[in-house]
């Protein structure tokens, strides 16, 4: 058997890994794994704060809170995204995944189901995801925005 045989099959493994996971919506924030709170590139917030903030936007219907869950309930995910009122835009703020179940980006296409039901649920006008993985989302359809995020140094 050649590696790259090898190779397709792991994928397709991976491939079925995630389609065994299911998004439900999380209303008790420190149900999620610290662990992947704190795998989250770039986080400018503590487990801590993320877990207080989520507590007191429970009843917030513009914050969206989601788990990837197995058959047995155990989360091996989460994705927050939240809807700007005012302007319709949802912005995905944080998708953390166990690396088992990422792959080289398998995890997107499941994540996108997400958001295109969000997206019908919310009536939201566009998306908006800020990522350090830029190559992935190309792949999938995302496309650079004409708005560019800027980032002001208080130092």
């Amino acid at each position: 058997m050649s590696t790259a045989t090898t190779d397709e099959e792991n994928m397709l493994k991976k491939d079925e890994k995630i389609n065994t996971l299911s998004f439900v919506r999380l209303k008790i924030p420190r149900l999620i794994p610290i662990e992947l709170i704190e795998s989250v590139k770039g986080r400018t917030f503590t487990t801590e704060e993320f877990y207080v903030y989520q507590e007191n936007q429970v009843r917030n219907p513009q914050n969206f809170l989601y788990v990837l869950i197995d058959k047995e309930n155990k989360i091996h995910g989460y994705m927050w995204a939240e809807l700007n009122s005012l302007d319709g835009s949802l912005f995905v703020n944080t998708f953390s995944i166990e690396k088992e179940y990422w792959g080289k980006g398998t995890a997107i296409p499941k994540a996108i189901k997400l958001i295109e039901h969000l997206v019908l649920k919310s009536k939201a006008k566009r998306v908006f995801w800020v990522t350090t993985n830029e190559k992935f989302f190309i792949k999938h359809n995302f496309k650079r925005s004409k708005n560019v995020l800027m980032e002001y140094n208080l130092n």
